[in-house]
């Protein structure tokens, strides 16, 4: 590892802001970490917390003097503080972002920021449903993609070297690509999500919903809890591939409708096995940029610690997790909880070691 950076700037402790902050200092990945943000309780918050070792409400004294400038604000808010910050940074100083978008953002990074100063989009690929520097976490980033992209090369190659350190695995796609994909596989989910939430809010039987909303409805609307701000900015900044995926979702509807309309049982089971099939493939992460994960099924009664007594029996054993996931929940009689690991020698040992233990175990090494 590089030495650290001298000191960090972090521009809006929210709670991805200050969860860099606290995983940089952690870490020993920055020296110091200096919060800027508009409201002083947020930066007292963020001191208390471990996330900044100085607040300030001056974005000068932010970065005046740092080696890494972070804009953590939302999109549009960061569009405009990039003219703002250019005339404060010292030559040498790298500038990076952490927004949903990207295209919008490197096309005025490059246009505003000086020629001594290197700019690298970013853009984690983790988060939660709440706000507020109250909820960082300094793991956040394991095992968490992070996108980077930039034409600066040495800049470039230390926030990957930044990115590893924090535990997140880091892609590197042409801002365009990027926008592309990420309007696929994670605005598109949030669209859909809030279409449906808001299709049932609409119901007059609002109490009789809200008792039969169980696992289902809960998980896959989850992410409708996500900041309306950060929501609004990325389909301002992203429109034209957030378009194209609605047409496709719309096609995709309008089909089911027609075949529920229509009472054709057949194509019906088509959709929903084509779909099972394709979503089943997803978390074997088995090709493209991410390490192979082999997955090991857990059949287990739905009971309070369940999931930590099975972690830290593994823990015990020396037997390191990648990946959890709860698959189903109280609509179906316990299990199967999903753990993933990043070899199959892992993925053995805790097989044996959970049957030993009398779990029902299922692996899948492809």
């Amino acid at each position: 590892m590089k030495e650290p950076f001298s000191c960090a700037a972090i521009i809006g402790v929210g709670m991805l802001g200050g969860s860099l902050g606290k995983a940089l200092l952690e870490r020993g990945l920055a020296k110091e970490v200096v919060g800027y943000d508009r409201d002083k309780n947020v930066l007292d918050k963020a001191l208390t917390l471990g996330a900044v070792t100085q607040g300030t409400l001056s974005l000068e004294e932010a970065v005046k003097r740092s080696d890494l400038v972070i804009l953590a604000a939302p999109v549009m808010a960061t569009l405009k503080l990039l003219p703002q910050i250019a005339p404060l940074l010292a030559a040498g100083t790298i500038v990076t972002d952490v927004c949903s978008t990207k295209k919008n953002i490197m096309v005025e990074a490059l246009k505003v920021l000086p020629p001594t100063v290197a700019f690298v989009g970013g853009h984690p690929m983790a988060g939660s449903e709440k706000d507020g520097v109250e909820a960082l976490d300094a793991n956040l980033f394991e095992n968490a993609i992070y996108v980077i992209t930039s034409p600066y090369q040495d800049a470039l190659a230390r926030i990957k070297q930044l990115v590893q350190n924090l535990g997140a695995i880091p892609a590197e796609f042409p801002p365009d690509k990027h926008d592309e994909l990420v309007a696929a596989v994670s605005h598109l989910p949030h669209l859909a999500a809030t279409a449906l939430v808001n299709a049932v809010a609409g119901m007059k039987e609002t109490s009789e919903l809200q008792l039969l909303a169980a696992g289902g409805f809960r998980d896959t609307t989850r992410i409708a809890m996500g900041s309306p701000q950060m929501w609004r900015d990325i389909c301002l900044t992203n429109g034209d591939p957030i378009c194209v995926m609605l047409d496709k979702l719309i096609k995709e509807l309008q089909t089911l409708r027609r075949l529920v309309a229509e009472g054709d049982g057949e194509q019906l089971y088509t959709q929903f096995a084509q779909a099972r099939q394709f979503r089943q493939n997803i978390p074997a992460r088995d090709k493209g940029i991410l390490p192979q994960i082999y997955n090991l099924f857990v059949y287990v009664p739905d009971h309070p610690g369940v999931i930590g007594e099975i972690a830290g029996l593994l823990g015990k054993n020396g037997i390191n997790i990648a990946e959890i996931e709860l698959l189903r929940v109280r609509e179906e009689k316990g299990g199967p909880l999903r753990f993933g690991f990043k070899s199959r020698e892992n993925l053995h040992l805790a097989a044996s070691c959970l049957a030993a233990e009398g779990y029902r175990v299922e692996m899948q090494e492809e």
